[in-house]
Parts: C-alpha cells; structure tokens; sequence
C-alpha cells in the first residue's frame, strides 16, 4: 500500500486509491467482519449453555433446599419426641422415686411395731393390719416390676 501525505491537520489527504486497491481493502474489512460474527456467535452459544447450567444449577439448589429442610423438619419431630419421652421418664422416676420413700417409711414402721410388741403373740387385728400393710408393699413392688419391664422393652424397641 503506498503511504498518504497529510498536508495539513485541516485539510484533506490527498491520494486516490485505485478501484482495485479499495475492493482490496473491503474484501479484508468484510473477512475481519465475518471472523468477528462467528466468534459472536460462538461466545453467545457458550452464554446460552452457561445460563443452561445456571439454571439447573439454581433448580437443583430448590431442590436440594426442599429436600433439606423437609429432612430437619423429620429432625425436629424425632427431637420433639423424644423430649417428650424424656419428660415422661422422668415424670415416672420422680413418682416411683416418692412411691419409694412411702414404702421405706412404711417398713420402717412395720419393723417399729414388730420391735414394739417383741415376743408376745399378735392379736388378730395387729395381724390383720401387718398383713394388709405388707400386701400394699408387694403390689407396689408389682407395678414398678411391671414399670421396669416395659421401660425395657421400650428401650430395646
């Protein structure tokens, strides 16, 4: 390509190009023109395949979440319950724990009254009362045994 005078900055460059030359240069603009195009394209097909992956990305993250906070909700039930259980235990050791103290009260007493009348032969009302006395101990006893068993089936369960 030959080179252009400037004359000066205001005026005009003054050099004809022939048609050929002018063709030429078109020719080359229109191929860079096109290159460009096609790496447009290319880059808005790699945009499109990305926000493809975005979205399944995001629709997953919904997902996942769903799944999440219905597995901590099924987390919370269990936690409810068993606090629940835990009260309840408890509940049932503090009554069994004063149903305890009652029954050592009442041995003690059983064993002062036996120490009291000492060798002498039971009348048939003191007889009648220690029997009574020592059957409300054994039923007690029972229940708790019965108590016992089904907290230990519980537990094994």
């Amino acid at each position: 390509m030959k080179k252009l005078k400037i004359i000066s900055k205001d005026k005009d460059v003054k050099k004809v190009f022939s048609e050929s030359e002018v063709m030429a240069i078109l020719e080359r603009m229109e191929d860079g023109i096109k290159v460009v195009a096609e790496g447009v394209i290319g880059v808005q097909r790699q945009l499109d395949g990305l926000t493809d992956e975005v979205h399944s990305f995001r629709d997953d993250m919904y997902s996942f979440r769903a799944e999440t906070n219905a597995r901590f909700e099924q987390i919370d039930a269990r936690f409810e319950r068993v606090e629940a259980n835990q009260k309840i235990t408890l509940d049932h050791l503090f009554c069994t724990d004063e149903r305890f103290e009652a029954m050592e009260k009442e041995l003690k007493e059983i064993k002062s009254e036996l120490v009291r009348i000492g060798g002498r032969k039971f009348t048939s009302e003191e007889t009648s009362s220690l029997s009574r006395r020592v059957e409300a101990l054994e039923r007690d006893m029972k229940k708790y045994q019965v108590f016992m068993k089904s907290n230990e089936a519980s537990k094994a369960a």
